[in-house]
């Protein structure tokens, strides 16, 4: 009987062995309900910082390798739902809402000028585009000289036309206004290089019309169709009537023509050292690549400004080009950049931006 009972009392020992160090295990303060595998990171709340709010911190439990590069946050611009805002005095299409008080200004300078003013600019890197008649045809006196320019350094690149080619200057060249070679005997021979330097660096009237005598005006229309420009335009005229975005389309093949042949960056090169009719630099002291244009009843200029950002800028008036339209012309081209600085200062990282501008307005 005493042996029966050994193995009972046995089972019931081993048991209650069980039970104690089970009951120590689980009130050890070492003790954690853990998955199967353990995660490589784990996670926790980060401090509330300015301006970004509280989010995930990743804390990686390895050592971090010394090339790795340092976690960065990407800026973010805070720009506003991309459509078309309709002012008072300009239309803008993209994310941007100027302030009441920029777009007033357009509108006084504008007002103050007294003459019609159309204009455009446009953001190389994003495209956003502020304008007034746009796309109203217009006598751009010599500021459509860029036209022909960009095709014949084309022409050069291909080796259709050679720097070093003689022209004569003829009467049937001569034309009344700015110039050089209007000074010039008729028969005077200059080659294609100092014609080019005399159209777009002092604007010379007979240069110019030197060089589109010399030019296919068919296939420089066919050019200019390519981007975008509404033709005809040479087929019937030396001088050309097209819009503020005719202009524009040509500028920024400009622009993009300066790095792909030695034409490109030719052209580029004298249109950013203009010594006579600088009218946005002068303005507003910034780097600029242009071509003026100006006679008794027409006032402007089109090309590219180095400002907060980098934009194409064409301002045509049917102002005559005198001292007090001269300011007056300024005074647009101020109000229509500090339009532009507005929209540089929403790139700009949130300590260097100007708090005036953290609320963008929309029109009702």
């Amino acid at each position: 009987m005493k042996k029966a009972l050994y193995p009972a009392l046995l089972a019931l020992v081993v048991i209650a062995f069980a039970a104690v160090v089970s009951a120590l295990i689980t009130l050890s303060p070492h003790y954690v309900t853990s998955p199967p595998f353990s995660p490589a990171v784990t996670v926790e709340r980060a401090p509330e910082l300015p301006g970004i709010g509280s989010r995930p911190l990743h804390v990686d439990v390895t050592e971090p390798s010394e090339t790795s590069p340092p976690e960065t946050l990407p800026l973010e611009p805070a720009l506003p739902e991309d459509r078309v805002r309709e002012y008072d005095d300009f239309t803008v299409d993209g994310r941007f809402a100027p302030s009441a008080e920029a777009a007033a200004a357009v509108g006084d300078a504008i007002d103050a000028f007294g003459r019609p003013t159309v204009f455009y600019a446009v953001d190389i890197e994003t495209g956003m585009t502020i304008g007034r008649g746009v796309d109203e045809v217009c006598d751009t006196a010599s500021a459509v000289k860029i036209l022909a320019a960009l095709y014949a350094f084309r022409q050069i690149d291909a080796g259709k036309l050679s720097l070093d080619e003689m022209l004569t200057y003829t009467e049937n060249d001569y034309v009344y206004g700015e110039g050089i070679i209007g000074h010039m005997e008729f028969g005077t021979k200059l080659s294609v290089r100092d014609v080019l330097y005399h159209t777009l660096n002092t604007s010379d009237n007979e240069g110019y019309t030197m060089l589109v005598r010399r030019l296919d005006r068919v296939d420089m229309d066919n050019m200019l169709e390519g981007l975008g420009v509404h033709v005809p335009c040479y087929r019937w005229t030396f001088w050309p009537h097209v819009s503020c975005r005719d202009l524009a389309a040509v500028w920024a093949e400009v622009y993009r023509y300066r790095d792909e042949t030695d034409g490109g960056r030719m052209l580029y090169d004298l249109v950013s050292h203009v010594e006579q009719m600088h009218f946005f630099h002068d303005a507003l002291g910034y780097d600029t690549a242009v071509k003026a244009g100006w006679n008794r009843s027409k006032f402007g200029e089109g090309g590219i400004v180095y400002g907060e950002r980098t934009y194409i800028l064409i301002l045509l008036t049917d102002g005559n080009y005198w001292d007090a339209n001269k300011e007056g012309f300024f005074n647009i081209v101020r109000s229509i950049d500090a339009l532009m600085c507005e929209y540089a200062a929403l790139f700009a990282p949130p300590e260097e931006a100007d708090t005036t501008l953290e609320t963008q307005s929309e029109v009702p």
